[in-house]
């Protein structure tokens, strides 16, 4: 098997291998032993047809396809041709190598829709192309398909774990949904060593000891932050809990667990609720059943819905309340809940005339706020590096009206640009072979890379407005810090508690935001967001 691939990869030359082109002949022969989907470029070979079986030629350039043409959603074309042009620059020096693990399909109830999955990338994209324009090592992104529902992590890790050399892989990022089984793909990046980050993961219980960071505040911190924000409203009296009931969501279920531990006793939640059957993975349920929670709720008066489910299940049941505006419920009623930014399903101009008309209001605690990219009040000091990114890798693309409201293109670019800078700070600190390259190991490099992460710490030096070393993101001014969170969970990270549509007079926004363990870290944080 191993002689055969070879050959055919060889075929087409008459002359010595590169270290590239060896490269690609390990990745081929590991793509059909894994039967997993890896893409990387490689240097460009000369003429239209020069690239082996088993190759494709996007953009000018050879990329190595496992089984023939990489599966991915065509939404995503524009993208990965962004991703094959910086890898092949990238190519040109020296480079490190990150692998974006995460869906690139999707269906009615796999782990992304397909619109989360292009944001994602695109957020990645753009933090690659912004790591790029700097001095120091480049990034190549290795787009490593973990599946639908991501159950193919297994071959994937394996073959990260057997990359060659000269790829010199620094880190996996982009894992995007927490269950049962994104929790044993970290777990197994852990045994072997190599650092992820998760952009979106908010399940407080994610952890894979001192290799897994993310860039997002946890369900724990979403729930304190929502706390705060009912402490001070003096109607909210009666509440209500609907929950997806599904076993294997861990992030359900890690949700349920923080709201009943903030908000269970205070409103009688283990009483006052209802659940429903979430329509994502193995145990999805049928679309739009939350009658017997809405009459429920109705019949409870409630006035604070408290919701721990999907954000792809959310509208349904916001419509049924707005088909419900008499039924007895309290106006206005808020439907709170947590969740990276405002889903664009939810703000629409239709359902937004009927919750108005209806007297619901969303109260959501979001690491992102939507505002930010309308330009309206105080930005992130990092936004402006990622706007401008952004735009160039989206430039012609139609992402939908609202591509950066979920905050997905956000949080991947943050996830990115954290070992980024992790990577840059490692290089400076790296000694330099007589021929100008670095002298130490792939895995040395690594280790370095991840010990720079573990120190991104945000404490603020002097009136600073950031601070250094830290992740300056588009998401806020943050970084880690194993002493104040063993869990690698962000340090100084800012929650925003949104309301919409928006009261009259306008939605208020705290000066001073929630921030994660900005009350037990030793340190000072950053100014601003």
């Amino acid at each position: 098997m191993l002689s055969s691939v070879i050959d055919l990869a060889r075929r087409p030359f008459r002359r010595p291998w590169g270290p590239g082109e060896k490269a690609l002949a390990v990745l081929l022969v590991l793509a059909v032993a894994a039967g997993v989907t890896v893409l990387v470029t490689v240097p460009d070979w000369g003429g239209e047809d020069d690239c082996p079986r088993g190759v494709q030629r996007v953009e000018g350039q050879c990329m190595a396809v496992a089984d023939g043409d990489f599966a991915y959603d065509e939404g995503l074309r524009g993208l990965i041709e962004g991703v094959a042009e910086e890898n092949a620059e990238a190519s040109g020096g020296t480079y490190r190598s990150v692998a974006l693990t995460m869906p690139f399909t999707s269906d009615a109830t796999s782990a992304m829709s397909p619109g989360l999955i292009e944001h994602g990338l695109a957020g990645a994209l753009a933090a690659q192309r912004a790591a790029n324009d700097r001095p120091g090592p480049k990034l190549r992104l290795l787009l490593a398909d973990i599946g639908e529902d991501m159950k193919e992590w297994r071959p994937v890790v394996d073959r990260l774990d057997a990359l060659p050399d000269s790829e010199t892989l620094i880190a996996a990022v982009g894992l995007p949904s927490s269950t049962s089984e994104s929790k044993q793909a970290i777990k197994a990046l852990e045994k072997r060593e190599i650092p992820s980050v998760g952009p979106v993961i908010t399940s407080s219980d994610m952890n894979a000891g001192r290799f897994f960071f993310k860039t997002s505040p946890s369900n724990a911190h979403f729930t304190a932050a929502l706390g705060r924000y009912l402490d001070r409203r003096e109607d909210a009296k009666t509440g209500f809990l609907v929950l997806d009931e599904r076993a294997e969501d861990t992030y359900s279920r890690d949700l349920e667990r923080h709201v009943l531990k903030a908000f269970g006793k205070e409103f009688d939640l283990r009483r006052n609720s209802a659940s429903f059957v979430g329509t994502r993975g193995d145990e999805a349920g049928t679309p739009n059943l939350f009658r017997i929670p809405v009459l429920n709720l109705c019949a409870a008066k409630a006035d604070t819905v408290f919701y721990a489910g999907r954000d792809e299940d959310l509208p349904a049941l916001v419509e049924r309340l707005a088909s419900s505006p008499n039924c007895g419920y309290r106006k206005p009623l808020r439907l709170v809940k947590v969740g990276i930014g405002l889903p664009p399903e939810l703000t629409g101009k239709d359902i937004t005339a009927r919750m108005r008309a209806a007297g619901i209001r969303l109260v959501q605690a979001a690491s992102v706020d939507p505002a930010w990219a309308r330009g309206t009040g105080e930005r992130p000091s990092g936004y402006a590096a990622f706007a401008k990114a952004y735009e160039a890798v989206t430039e012609g693309q139609d992402l939908g009206s609202k591509p950066l409201d979920d905050g997905y293109a956000v949080m991947y670019y943050d996830a990115l640009t954290a070992v980024s800078e992790a990577s840059g700070l490692a290089y400076e600190d790296t000694p330099k072979s007589k021929a100008g390259g670095e002298s130490k190991s792939p895995e040395r490099v690594r280790k370095d890379v991840h010990n720079k992460l573990l120190n991104l710490n945000p404490d603020r030096r002097g009136d600073a407005e950031g601070c250094n070393p830290c992740v300056e993101g588009a998401g806020g001014t943050y970084g880690f810090n194993p002493r104040a969170s063993a869990g690698l969970w962000p340090v100084c990270k800012g929650v925003h508690v949104l309301e919409y549509p928006a009261p009259k007079g306008g939605a208020t926004r705290e000066k001073s935001p929630y921030r994660t363990y900005g009350g037990s870290f030793s340190g000072v944080c950053p100014k601003g967001l």
